[in-house]
């Protein structure tokens, strides 16, 4: 039933796991490589307000925007959004009349792009910024959630208890021990 290299590959795979022997791995071959879009992303939690229609900045995930794997754009200087904001438009399209407002982040990675925004779901008073979306927002995510246990932690044994999340053994998980284990 094999139809396709992917197909071969899983059955490969399956034969190695077979073998019950630790770090052993099948890939490469002829597999087509589909050509990736790159999507903006705001480092933001966004949802749909019910009763407009429009987006809301739910949370917008802190970064370290030295760093280009955890750079938050909606924190870069000069960008003025804050969590609650409804996005009223992106590049002037309303987003109340958007399926999905990804939609109108579509290759826009890296681009500058202009966000209508208001503490309320109304034009009036409202304000443009631009942001520069990012293609990844992982290290976004990870930071955060490092953050939260971190504070969770401290608040619950009083700063008695120190909290350290290795992600691997590889560079970057010896580089968040040293960042979290000496301070």
């Amino acid at each position: 039933f094999v139809r396709h290299r992917a197909d071969l590959t899983y059955i490969i795979g399956e034969m190695v796991g077979e073998l019950s022997a630790g770090h052993t791995y099948v890939g490469g071959g002829d597999v087509p490589r589909n050509q990736r879009i790159k999507l903006g992303l705001l480092g933001a939690v966004l949802e749909r307000d019910a009763a407009s229609g429009y987006f809301r900045i739910k949370k917008i995930l802190k970064g370290q925007n030295w760093d280009k794997a955890t750079r938050s754009p909606l924190t870069d200087i000069g960008v003025d959004a804050r969590e609650g904001d409804y996005i009223l438009a992106v590049d002037g399209k309303p987003t109340n009349q958007m399926k999905d407002i990804y939609e109108s982040l579509v290759n826009t990675a890296g681009k500058q792009v202009r966000l209508q925004l208001n503490a309320k779901a109304e034009a009036e008073g409202s304000r443009d910024t631009v942001v520069v979306p990012v293609d990844d927002e992982h290290g976004l995510y990870y930071f955060d959630w490092v953050q939260e246990n971190l504070a969770k932690v401290d608040k619950a044994t009083q700063g008695k208890v120190g909290y350290i999340h290795i992600p691997d053994m590889g560079v970057g998980g010896l580089n968040e021990f040293v960042k979290y284990y000496y301070p």
